[in-house]
């Protein structure tokens, strides 16, 4: 029997609902990301929904992961090869190419969007706050192989990683509040003229 296209089960289901999310929150904006609504854009039950995730907070959560670890992909090959060459003449650029994965692309990166709705909610979620700090981390390890590879001269990588980031975080929210791509742009200058004199 044929079942209708409002029951279907999905194939490979975690990674479409996660992807069909973040469609979503790009589209339409993350209040608009409900679980019936996730159900109906994937053709899918809400039931299915809940089996996979529980709750929109868990789903939300799971989408922020599974989109770090395709971020985590992208930085890994910059900071390889900062460390495969050391003391690299392009020290500085390759601080840029990190910075051009952390930072939003524009004002409706949905992977930005999730961090702000996440970062709201997490002083009342003891699950989000480990989450954040575990990804924090994991974002703070590998810029402070990059900078210590990329800049081995500079003395203090683990504050500089804190402090970059800090400053990224601060540009990332004034993009995807309406900065866009020229606060991106300013971003990226500030991170030039803040490590070029250090280099």
């Amino acid at each position: 029997m044929t079942q209708t296209r409002a029951h279907r089960r999905l194939e490979r289901p975690r990674e479409q609902v996660l992807v069909a999310a973040l469609e979503m929150i790009a589209d339409q904006g993350l209040a608009r990301v409900t679980m019936a609504s996730l159900a109906r854009r994937l053709g899918t039950s809400g039931g299915h929904l809940l089996y996979y995730f529980g709750t929109r907070n868990h789903l939300l959560l799971e989408t922020l992961r599974w989109s770090e670890k395709g971020f985590a992909d992208q930085r890994r090959p910059i900071v390889d090869s900062a460390e495969q060459q050391r003391k690299n003449q392009q020290g500085v650029e390759a601080m840029l190419a990190f910075a051009k994965v952390y930072l939003p692309v524009g004002d409706r990166d949905p992977r930005w969007l999730l961090w702000l709705e996440l970062w709201a909610r997490a002083p009342h979620d003891p699950e989000l706050i480990a989450a954040q700090h575990g990804l924090d981390e994991e974002w703070h390890a590998d810029l402070v192989r990059l900078l210590s590879s990329a800049l081995p001269d500079l003395r203090d990588p683990q504050g500089t990683s804190t402090r970059l980031r800090a400053m990224w975080d601060g540009f990332a929210m004034a993009i995807v509040t309406g900065g866009g791509l020229a606060t991106r742009g300013q971003a990226l200058e500030h991170t030039r003229s803040l490590l070029a004199p250090q280099y």
